[in-house]
């Protein structure tokens, strides 16, 4: 039969949502899956059984698709990291307002004071914009990705799309897949955003310029505030392969749609910095290889400023050759 591998795809995905998509009993959950995969096998040598399987597989889906987050997390409290998301204010001249930006003091990772500020921003005032990527674990393959808004006051804002998680929760890859966690933005100070994962997790984190004129950086700024105040109004879910830090974030951006779109390196996000660096979105060096320009980006650390961003971000104008030649 040829749709068999359809089904049978099919009721594998069944199996995961009537266990993780659904809040009920596992012996229902295990009699729906028994009763997915009787019919998978029936379908081998009565065609007219994998009917039954196909309204059972788009019931299940319609069912899982009808879960909004309003509905999953309506009493939800919150882990402390994600309790608030940013909350971005558009004012009357342009500026925005943003409030919950996260500035807490860590004495480790599980040991910190809980502090908000309210920022105000001017989109024409932005300067320069990071990415930035953090590796954990020594995996090179995977990394959470990160920008950071830089502002001609000193002012910078780290952006960073992150698993929500509910108290008592762990994040598993997954119930990612199944609309158990939602999807936040926050907004934080680099001793904060990036401090914690250099200082406090020994993660792997990587500064990247992005190579973008004032015009694209101020619509990049905009696009990404008033995304978040949309998911303020309409919350999302996070998704751990086609929604998460890096294929929720880098999109949101115009510029880097249009030639990001459709590369797999979004998904493999540990590879990210490479495909930006490949497809010119970073500043580097003429004839300088990505060995040299990750080296150089390298942050050892930005814990309540012991350290400088890397050097390169003493002066620009070697490095804008993209733009100038």
């Amino acid at each position: 039969m040829t749709v068999f591998p359809l089904l049978a795809l099919g009721a594998l995905w069944c199996t995961g949502a009537f266990f993780h998509a659904f809040d009920a009993p596992s012996y229902i959950a295990g009699a729906a899956v028994f009763a997915s995969w009787l019919l998978l096998l029936l379908s081998v040598f009565h065609r007219r059984t994998a009917w039954a399987l196909v309204i059972l597989e788009i019931s299940t889906l319609a069912a899982f698709l009808s879960i909004t987050p309003q509905q999953r997390f309506r009493n939800t409290v919150w882990q402390k990291p994600w309790r608030r998301t940013l909350a971005p204010r558009k004012l009357a001249d342009g500026r925005y307002e943003l409030k919950n930006v996260r500035d807490f003091h860590y004495r480790s990772e599980h040991d910190f004071d809980i502090v908000y500020r309210t920022v105000t921003v001017d989109p024409k005032l932005v300067s320069s914009i990071d990415a930035v990527f953090s590796h954990w674990d020594n995996m090179e393959g995977v990394a959470h990705s990160m920008l950071g808004l830089n502002f001609t006051d000193g002012t910078t804002v780290v952006i960073s799309l992150e698993t929500r998680l509910p108290e008592g929760a762990e994040q598993n890859v997954i119930d990612g897949f199944y609309h158990r966690y939602e999807l936040a933005m926050l907004a934080g100070t680099p001793e904060d955003l990036y401090g914690l994962r250099t200082d406090h997790r020994g993660e792997t984190l990587y500064v990247y310029r992005l190579d973008a004129d004032q015009k694209t950086m101020r619509q990049m700024v905009r696009s990404l505030f008033d995304r978040a105040a949309e998911m303020q109004r309409k919350p999302e879910f996070y998704n751990s392969l086609t929604r998460n830090c890096t294929t929720g974030l880098l999109p949101m951006l115009p510029v880097a749609n249009k030639f990001l779109s459709g590369d797999l390196r979004l998904t493999l996000n540990g590879m990210a910095d490479q495909m930006l660096f490949e497809k010119r979105l970073i500043v580097f060096r003429r004839d300088e290889s990505f060995g040299s320009l990750r080296a150089r980006s390298l942050v050892p650390g930005l814990c309540r400023g012991k350290n400088a961003p890397p050097a390169h971000y003493a002066g620009e104008s070697e490095a804008r050759w993209l733009r100038a030649r």
